[in-house]
């Protein structure tokens, strides 16, 4: 009955919501004829390919952090498993061009439709899966029930799930345990994670605890040396190269007001700056312009005049390439965690380089991993704003600060990695 209702409401409730949804895919960009899968629209040419596949498993993930997740469980899959068919889909077009980038070719990729039943049932009639696989909190009751229905099994991976989502879940339990009785096994990333959803389910062996994939994430080879392009931008002398990654609205003024005063006393300090979403350079360049900054973009403007200034910042300007900044960095910060913004962004991709990091005290959605690095001593955890520039400082200043954190926070890495492996074992059952 509840499907039935959802079925019938969704549409209507998607229509409404449907002119801020145009402006928000055209504000963000990147969009291709493909982006018409969401509504269960796939070219003929795809079309045959999919149906071409043997029992072909569905991996799914929302925007890129998840892809990036998903694209080494995907490696690792097809390792233990060589002979099966994979498809990938994801929801976002930065998430979509990061996945064309970097997954396997055998793998198919295709957008993952929208919560519809007609967009959902054509989908699958084409992909036709044995199995669907879910990354951490996409719960599209359309999408699972109808996968049910046609005999695959339902899996969700690296799940999570916070406090307020499993108070809202409980409270409708009658509607949402059924619906999580649909899954045929769910790996949660922490205790705390596998109590919430215990809290819809009761106690059930299906909920486990694999931890976060985050920390099994394998370094990009492919243009992963960004010496050459720092030498362009920064010089070739000695530099000391401090990284903001993943920042939103307000965190670069933060992080450019604290540069550019650090930068007086230290000549050899250097910043690439990576906002959260690409599409918002020209943005976060008019910042830089009005605070004195010079900058030149990762990926100029190919009708624009060669630039080879030497700069004071990198602005990054393409999606996917974070983790080899990070890799090319002496200190980093991981975003939506100061200057109003909150939930934080992944502080483990720095990690697995050795880096030295800085983050807010907004990690509500990595609370689990935050509170490791602190006790691990492998972060530095900013209060509040007026704490960023002192505490970048001390990074600045003392070398041997910097050594040691980062030498903690790779072996905090090490020390957690394994949850791939565990969650191929729970599948496999």
């Amino acid at each position: 009955m509840f499907q039935f209702i959802y079925s019938l409401l969704f549409p209507i409730f998607f229509l409404c919501y449907l002119p801020f949804y145009l402006v928000h895919i055209i504000r963000r960009g990147g969009l291709t004829k493909e982006y018409w899968e969401r509504l269960g629209i796939i070219g003929s040419d795809k079309k045959r390919r999919l149906k071409e596949l043997k029992k072909p498993v569905w991996i799914h993930a929302v925007s890129v952090g998840e892809t990036i997740a998903a694209l080494t469980f995907i490696k690792a899959w097809q390792a233990k498993f060589p002979q099966g068919d994979l498809v990938f889909s994801c929801s976002t077009s930065t998430a979509f061009h990061t996945a064309k980038a970097k997954l396997p070719e055998n793998v198919m990729l295709i957008y993952c439709p929208i919560d519809c039943f007609f967009a959902v049932r054509r989908t699958l009639k084409v992909v036709r899966p044995i199995m669907l696989v879910i990354f951490e909190v996409e719960i599209w009751p359309n999408l699972i029930c109808c996968a049910k229905s046609i005999g695959a099994k339902v899996a969700l991976v690296n799940g999570r799930m916070s406090d307020r989502s499993s108070r809202g879940y409980a409270k409708w339990a009658f509607i949402f345990k059924p619906l999580f009785d649909k899954f045929d096994s769910i790996c949660v990333q922490t205790e705390e994670d596998r109590k919430r959803i215990c809290r819809v389910l009761g106690d059930d062996p299906r909920v486990v605890v694999c931890d976060t994939m985050k920390f099994d994430q394998v370094p990009e080879t492919k243009n992963a040396d960004k010496s050459q392009v720092l030498d362009q931008c920064f010089g070739s002398g000695e530099r000391l190269v401090f990284t903001a990654g993943s920042t939103h609205s307000g965190e670069e003024e933060l992080v450019c007001r604290a540069y550019i005063q650090l930068k007086s006393e230290h000549p050899e300090l250097k910043m690439i700056l990576v906002p959260r979403h690409c599409e918002r350079a020209p943005e976060v360049g008019k910042l830089l312009d009005s605070m004195g900054l010079t900058y030149r973009l990762s990926k100029p403007d190919e009708h624009a005049k060669a630039d080879t200034r030497i700069v004071d910042v990198l602005l990054v300007n393409t999606t996917g390439e974070l983790m080899n900044f990070y890799g090319a960095s002496d200190i980093a910060y991981v975003g939506k965690s100061l200057a109003g913004q909150t939930g934080g962004h992944n502080i483990i991709e720095p990690a697995i380089f050795g880096k030295a990091i800085l983050h807010g005290s907004h990690m509500e959605n990595f609370r689990q991993v935050a509170s490791l690095f602190k006790e691990a001593q492998a972060s530095v955890e900013v209060e509040q704003d007026d704490d960023f520039l002192p505490s970048l400082r001390k990074l600045v200043e003392d070398s041997g600060e910097r050594e040691a954190m980062g030498r903690h926070a790779r072996g905090l890495v090490d020390r957690y990695r394994g949850a791939i492996e565990r969650t191929l074992n729970q599948l496999e059952h």
